[in-house]
């Protein structure tokens, strides 16, 4: 069955006299993955609690599908929400935990039973094991894939995740990253993911938005918006870019952004052919990374960073003279708060 997708249209909104969105504008497919990246305070976790009816609209429509929810309650909008802290109730069960939002839509007896033990199947936590057990002896892994299971065992429309992995260690938020995005193909529900973590977003997404101030600055692919970031803001904040003067590579004026994984070493004795630029400067700190070595290289008083891969990195010096390649077509010229390129 096809999922719908969520559109606010001139979406203005906030709380205790504060306007947090401003104007917003969006479609999220329906059936994907989108991430949502921002700085604290752009209005991320607002712009969710708009979509589940949290948060009223002061001016603006919310769509899902063709059906306007703008004034529907947040009961009335069959939304899993998993929020950062997580919200679970310490002193039920895991069987208690994940029911709730059935008992609340008047599911009971057989089915209320059957539908939490495939939940929490789904999300990989043995019924047997863990159903009696309470959330407050489980890990945190465990507890997540807990708050998991309680969205998605009303069979949302909409699934919306607040940071919920923010407070777990490196592997097994990496681990729950893949688990995630395998269990919403599986499923194929429309789910908005809030991030603040640029590589969880890249992993996990279809689309991406990124929003600052209230706002969205850019929605498109995560290769999309990563090879051609709207303005300075996006290129710094998705990803890693040396925003440049353009006259380092004989460009005039104004401001050039270029990944650096896109800025090579120039062997000794060759020549770039004419789609690069060349640079020169001299190497200032060399740092290992595992499969990348990333150099600080200073020219005409500016520093640029090379991400360069092991291999070739053993032919660059720890410090000293080096001429960087640059592609030309890896280039992006910003002007304003947009970007040409």
């Amino acid at each position: 069955m096809p999922r719908p997708p969520v559109r606010l249209e001139g979406v203005w909104a906030g709380y205790e006299g504060r306007v947090v969105l401003r104007g917003v504008d969006i479609e999220f497919p329906g059936g994907g993955i989108t991430a949502v990246l921002g700085p604290s305070g752009c209005g991320k976790t607002t712009l969710l609690k708009v979509i589940a009816g949290l948060v009223e609209v002061l001016r603006g429509r919310v769509f899902f599908g063709d059906v306007e929810v703008t004034r529907l309650p947040p009961e009335r909008r069959n939304v899993g929400m998993v929020f950062q802290d997580l919200a679970l109730f310490p002193h039920m069960t895991v069987f208690e935990n994940v029911a709730f939002g059935l008992r609340v839509r008047g599911v009971g007896g057989s089915e209320l039973k059957r539908r939490v033990m495939e939940a929490l199947e789904l999300v990989g936590l043995d019924p047997v094991e863990f159903a009696s057990r309470r959330v407050t002896e489980l890990s945190g892994g465990q507890q997540q894939r807990v708050a998991l299971a309680r969205a998605l065992v009303i069979e949302p429309e909409v699934l919306l995740l607040d940071e919920p992995l923010a407070h777990l260690d490196y592997k097994i938020r990496q681990r729950l990253v893949w688990e995630l995005r395998r269990l919403q193909r599986r499923l194929g529900v429309t789910t908005i993911y809030v991030t603040h973590d640029q590589w969880e977003a890249m992993e996990l997404a279809d689309m991406l938005a990124v929003m600052r101030d209230g706002g969205v600055v850019q929605f498109g692919r995560p290769e999309e918006v990563y090879e051609n970031p709207a303005d300075e803001f996006v290129a710094t904040f998705f990803g890693d870019a040396n925003i440049m003067p353009a006259r380092l590579l004989g460009e005039g004026e104004g401001l050039v952004a270029v990944r650096p994984e896109d800025v090579m070493p120039l062997p000794p004795g060759r020549e770039a052919g004419p789609g690069f630029y060349v640079i020169e400067g001299y190497v200032e700190d060399r740092v290992f990374q595992g499969p990348l070595v990333r150099f600080e290289v200073r020219v005409d008083g500016v520093v640029v960073r090379s991400l360069v891969p092991r291999r070739i990195a053993r032919g660059m010096p720890d410090r000293g003279p080096v001429r960087l390649v640059i592609p030309k077509g890896s280039v992006k010229r910003l002007g304003g708060r947009g970007a040409r390129g």
